[in-house]
């Protein structure tokens, strides 16, 4: 019997779910808190309470099972396969996951804690405490927290300090933030799986004071690190150095318990005894470095030492991606590498005739400065006659993915660039968004990097515009960065948007990169009828739709006066293979969830005779391609000449002395812009027929009422419609043979995916002036069937074929 039938039968009775713990997220420091949790609990409950384990892997949560049960035989260990199990099975659940996507996935997603606490009664969703030991997003937990109180639950964030040594040992520090009364009832759980409990305030006061206190911590560890080698190279033995600063001032938890030198401390065992294995992985601590970074900019709080700590980690990430889950006092391996190249150099020097071509440079990261104009021509005319050096900003949870796969593709086709690297905040390793099965490959391509960085630093930025050694500078830089989060506060549209947007633009000027490519999502509303050619005025949708406009008038200005050589790319509403945004793929899976009920799909917004025009992440990379060479081959000067538009100011005039670097509303902000989308030009009910057909069902409009009801107060129906096909498309997962262990998509529709979407970009300009040539110029079954059995073959979307 599988374990989740098991389940879901046991979930019936509500005293089995008092008396049952669930827990979520089984790593290094989730395994430790279970077992202390569990071992605790039974230990408490005479044996008769029950325990259910959830992970991403599920073989992981099979191991722990195993391993629990065999340290105590009879105890009731289940493994439930979503966290809506995990939910139904138990009155309280805890979850330690690495970061805010998979807080995201685990509540609010189909198969998520909220959609379970929506199906309980409402006496039983008032009976049920989550608690969240995830250190995330302050806002995300906010809305997180937020959503699972709306139905009545109980909700915590309890984010811990202690490291994987304290869960292991029971000590952990939990900092709470929450309604007070939750509060008191997490309490009692808490201290089984640590021993200092801290009430910190309201939600998300608890990862507040997380955030700080590790941003002290990931300071202190590099800082420990300098302080050690400093002592090892003056000839001090690293065990006498670690006694005196742990019996001195300068302890700390960084040199007592994570000394990041082997032999400093003898009585204990740090990770890097163990060569920096089975600690706190690098990629986190560069996570929880972000996360103070990005809030201390939506506060105006200047944090230096906090930005140098977060480039040090990003750096150690970037240089040796193996690195990224070792213990982060893995650090210190860097200087000592520096140290080595110093040491070697000096060698070189002293036994090497004067006459000999001087040595290269040190290879430590510094203030980048720029060739002189003749040598950087040279390097600039060699690059061109071979393949072109990329760089590729954001978007791994967009669409950069699809680009990188035409730059590089994995079939043994020929590559476009001679070296390419690819940007953004997410790890890859682990994974911290949806990559989808072919970008891990184009990762293992030769002269392919990755590199994780937080790209609100100038400095970061800068360094990423550094070629690796023997490579000529970079050519094509395309820039997919921005929120696309569209309930995100102003502040945080306007720092990972348009701030990030500007340093960009800025850089690529300065180094005069021959194009410049800028991805403008379909973040508009155009007009349902008309040229739809680029000289028509559309209003961005929203904050976050304003803030994307903005990006264009900022990297405009500095194109004025510092020769950028910038192309923006305006999309259509995309869809393809492994690729997860805006609103037609949550269409698609809809249309999936009433195809397998064989009953008529519904949507909104009848009679849907408005345009909502459709383009393949294929035409989308690929323009984005033919746009850099057009560029890179005449010039800024000509290519204003040719396909310049002016870009109108659509913002609130006061926004321009509070954010720097925006264009006053007055003045003409001219660039070459082209619009992409493919030929179907669909309307809402011809998409709609289209996607419905496919999945074998009709397509329909929801009553007049509900269309009324929507059209004053979208809030107000968003449950209603989405409660069929999101427990049909739960269904769909959970009987999908062959299995869905994880999936991205979903069939919730969003306010965002909900809303009238009036999309339509003729593309008859870059068809004409740049010569492109469309590779999927129909939105039609074939397009839609070949994404959906893609996704299929790499089991993330149901197969329910009899």
């Amino acid at each position: 019997m599988r374990p989740t039938q098991y389940l879901l039968r046991a979930v019936a009775s509500a005293a089995t779910r008092k008396n049952s713990l669930s827990f979520i997220g089984l790593g290094r420091m989730g395994s430790e808190m279970a077992y202390n949790l569990f071992s605790r609990t039974l230990v408490e409950s005479n044996g008769t309470a029950r325990f259910v384990v959830c992970d991403a892997r599920e073989e992981t949560s099979h191991a722990f099972v195993k391993n629990f049960s065999a340290q105590f035989p009879g105890a009731q260990v289940q493994v439930a396969t979503t966290p809506a199990e995990a939910l139904l099975a138990s009155r309280t659940v805890v979850t330690m996951l690495p970061s805010s996507p998979h807080v995201r996935n685990v509540y609010v997603e189909e198969e998520g804690i909220v959609s379970a606490l929506r199906s309980l009664s409402p006496e039983d969703a008032r009976s049920t405490l989550c608690i969240d030991s995830t250190t995330l997003d302050v806002e995300v937990a906010r809305n997180v927290a937020a959503a699972v109180q709306n139905t009545g639950a109980a909700m915590v964030d309890a984010p811990v300090s202690g490291g994987v040594a304290g869960a292991k040992a029971g000590t952990l520090s939990f900092l709470v933030g929450g309604p007070e009364e939750a509060y008191k009832l997490a309490r009692p759980y808490l201290l089984h799986m640590g021993k200092n409990i801290i009430y910190c305030g309201d939600s998300g006061a608890g990862l507040v004071a997380k955030i700080c206190n590790n941003l002290i911590l990931g300071v202190q560890q590099i800082v420990v690190g300098e302080a050690m080698l400093l002592g090892q190279k003056l000839g001090l033995d690293p065990k006498v150095l670690a006694s005196v600063i742990n019996s001195s001032t300068g302890a700390c938890w960084a040199s007592a318990v994570n000394n990041p030198v082997p032999g400093s401390l003898p009585d204990k065992s740090p990770p890097c005894e163990r060569d920096y294995e089975g600690g706190f992985a690098t990629s986190l601590m560069l996570k929880d470095m972000g996360l103070a970074t990005d809030l201390a900019e939506s506060t105006g709080v200047p944090l230096p030492m906090g930005h140098a700590a977060e480039k040090i980690y990003a750096d150690v990430v970037s240089e040796d991606p193996e690195l990224a889950n070792k213990d982060f006092s893995v650090a210190q391996q860097m200087y000592s590498r520096y140290v080595e190249h110093v040491e070697e150099r000096k060698h070189m020097e002293r036994n090497i005739n004067r006459s000999v071509v001087p040595l290269p440079p040190l290879p430590v990261p510094s203030s980048p400065s720029l060739p002189p104009p003749t040598a950087r021509a040279a390097l600039l005319a060699l690059s061109m006659s071979k393949k072109p050096n990329a760089i590729i900003f954001g978007g791994l949870n967009t669409c950069s993915r699809t680009l990188a796969a035409l730059l590089v593709p994995v079939d043994g086709g020929d590559r476009l660039v001679e070296h390419l690297r690819i940007v953004d905040k997410y790890s890859v390793a682990p994974a911290t968004t949806y990559l989808g099965s072919v970008f891990p490959e184009v990762l293992k391509q030769p002269n392919v990097e990755y590199r994780q960085a937080n790209l609100t630093v100038a400095s970061t930025v800068s360094s990423c515009y550094e070629p690796p050694a023997g490579q000529a500078p970079y050519d094509y830089v395309f820039d997919f960065t921005g929120e696309i989060q569209w309930d995100r506060p102003e502040a945080v549209h306007i720092t990972h948007t348009f701030k990030i947007a500007r340093l960009i633009g800025l850089e690529a000027a300065r180094r005069n990169v021959p194009a410049y490519v800028r991805i403008q999502h379909a973040f508009y509303q155009c007009k349902e009828s008309g040229s739809h050619d680029e000289k028509e005025d559309v209003k961005p949708e929203g904050v976050m739709g304003t803030w994307w406009h903005e990006t264009l008038q900022t990297e405009l200005t500095r194109a004025l006066c510092c020769s950028l050589n910038l192309v923006i790319v305006r999309t259509a509403l995309p869809y393809g293979p492994y690729v997860n945004y805006h609103a037609v793929i949550p269409f698609i899976a809809v249309a999936a969830c009433y195809g397998y009920l064989k009953q008529p799909m519904k949507a909104l917004h009848s009679p849907g005779k408005y345009p909502s025009h459709t383009v393949h992440v294929d035409d989308i990379a690929g323009a984005m391609w033919a746009c850099a060479e057009w560029m890179a081959k005449i010039g800024r000067k000509e290519a204003d000449a040719i396909a310049g538009e002016e870009i109108p100011f659509k913002n609130e005039k006061n926004k321009v002395e509070e954010v720097e670097g925006m264009v006053p509303h007055h003045q003409k902000v001219i660039a070459p812009l082209f619009n992409i989308e493919d030929d179907s030009k669909v309307t809402l009910v011809e998409l709609g027929n289209v996607i419905a057909s496919y999945f074998g069902t009709t397509f329909d409009f929801h009553s007049f009422v509900t269309n009324m009801a929507a059209k004053f107060r979208l809030e107000d129906v968003i449950e209603d419609i989405n409660e069929v096909h999101v427990s049909t498309w739960t269904k769909m997962i959970t009987t999908s043979n062959p299995p869905v262990p994880n999936t991205q998509f979903s069939s919730y529709m969003d306010v965002y995916c909900l809303k009238k979407h009036v999309v339509a970009f003729s593309a008859d300009k870059i068809k004409n002036v740049v010569g492109y040539k469309l590779k999927r110029p129909y939105f039609n079954h074939e397009t839609v069937g070949e994404m959906v059995e893609k996704l299929k073959a790499e089991h993330s979307w149901p197969n329910n074929d009899p």
